[in-house]
């Protein structure tokens, strides 16, 4: 079984004007764990809105859109919720560190909604920013960080649950291309580890 499948997916905004714009339209796809997959298409092509749906951030559309076989339309708040927290990682190219927080309270964040245990949720947090080579920068905030730091801040903090997905949109476009080499290096190895990685 495909972990995730769009059937007939389709995406209409409403404009001021009563009129709508189609951002989505036919959309057949599947996808499996381990594999590594780029979204290409210019700007305003529906690439971020097909993450936001595929994420559950939105779910004003058409056609179906299962998860390891269940209609994401089927799921009840709660549900909705635990699928953001345990089954989605998200990766955004802005980073969103939140600035006051160090960078291993801004991984471990989702284990903290969680209710996890500080002691477990550190030891995973620094477990993920040793494997991310960032060890040494656990007690900085993200303004002292470089773009490529951050971006890896961010990605630990995608990981920390332990997903079966993860969602990065555009995670390189703030970067300079010796960094985005390194970063999608990285996507490269979470695939490789048995995750879906959409990009």
């Amino acid at each position: 079984m495909k972990i995730l499948e769009l059937i007939d997916v389709k995406k209409d905004y409403k404009l001021a004007n009563k009129e709508k714009f189609t951002a989505l339209s036919d959309i057949n796809v599947s996808f499996d764990k381990g594999e590594l997959v780029s979204i290409v298409g210019e700007s305003g092509s529906g690439k971020s809105t097909l993450m936001n749906l595929i994420g559950g951030l939105d779910s004003d559309y058409s056609g179906t859109i299962n998860i390891s076989g269940k209609d994401l339309k089927s799921f009840k708040d709660k549900d909705l919720d635990d699928y953001r927290k345990k089954k989605i990682g998200f990766v955004f190219q802005s980073f969103n560190l939140i600035p006051q927080l160090s960078v291993l309270d801004n991984v471990t964040i989702g284990l903290t909604l969680s209710n996890e245990k500080e002691s477990i949720k550190n030891k995973k947090g620094i477990e993920l920013l040793t494997k991310l080579g960032l060890k040494d920068q656990i007690h900085k905030k993200p303004t002292q960080l470089s773009g490529g730091q951050k971006q890896r801040v961010a990605i630990a903090r995608a990981l920390i649950n332990n997903p079966d997905i993860i969602l990065a949109d555009e995670p390189t476009g703030a970067l300079d291309s010796t960094t985005t080499s390194q970063i999608l290096d990285i996507l490269k190895e979470i695939a490789d580890e048995g995750k879906l990685v959409i990009m």
